[in-house]
């Protein structure tokens, strides 16, 4: 089963086509420099074509990989996990229906959050609207949005739907965090929170496939610990 999966995951890798369509027609002349030059430009060529063009079409989303950038879904996903996603269209969680507009409105002007006691830790559990309890959904689908407030793209466990007239929006909670990422409760500048309203299900980038355990952890090593070691 193991050996089946590496080998269908191959094909995600541009190397894979390079040595298979490029190199065995392609003779620099047995000229090293040259050949590594070919091997190398090719391999953009089809990572470039695979990822914006082949992986965008049979996926049904812009934005088919993402690499998680944090512990908020331990032990689910951890940091360096690269995720596949597909078109968020659909989506099977628990549902809420709201009366009334809530687009551009921040969620605790109409909600009042509820907790639940969760491994010795007070975490949100349900909203109430209009005197109504919605509890949320433990096994709601695993979603990427992205984050005006951080500048980054998020991937946490959509638990809620919300039905309203202005549209479709989805409450979203990381496994191993205690808050909704739309309660901004502290000081939101100082970034407490990640999102101060519900996200628009039309906003949604993709929703979990599967994903390939810590292969994104060097792009987080070189492109975000190491500046931050580097420049505080």
């Amino acid at each position: 089963m193991l050996k089946g999966l590496r080998e269908r995951l191959k094909w995600l890798d541009p190397f894979t086509y390079v040595d298979h369509f490029v190199m065995p027609v392609v003779n620099p002349d047995k000229n090293k420099t040259l050949e590594t030059i070919v091997y190398i430009i090719f391999a953009f060529i089809f990572a470039f074509v695979l990822y914006n063009f082949v992986l965008v079409f049979l996926l049904g989303t812009n934005v088919p990989l993402v690499i998680v950038f944090s512990g908020s879904m331990e032990p689910v996903l951890y940091r360096g996990d690269v995720v596949v996603l597909i078109g968020a269209s659909s989506l099977e969680m628990r549902e809420a229906n709201i009366d009334f507009p809530i687009r551009n409105r921040p969620l605790l002007e109409y909600a009042e959050l509820g907790s639940r006691l969760e491994n010795n830790r007070d975490r949100h559990a349900s909203i109430k609207v209009n005197g109504e309890e919605f509890e949320f959904d433990p096994n709601g689908p695993i979603v990427v949005y992205h984050s005006a407030l951080t500048g980054q793209d998020i991937i946490h466990r959509a638990v809620l739907k919300l039905h309203a007239p202005d549209g479709n929006f989805v409450l979203t909670l990381g496994d191993n965090n205690n808050r909704l990422d739309e309660d901004c409760p502290i000081n939101p500048v100082r970034g407490e929170c990640i999102e101060t309203y519900p996200v628009p299900a039309e906003n949604l980038k993709g929703k979990y496939l599967f994903h390939i355990p810590l292969v994104g952890y060097v792009k987080l090593l070189l492109f975000d610990d190491l500046p931050r070691l580097i420049f505080g």
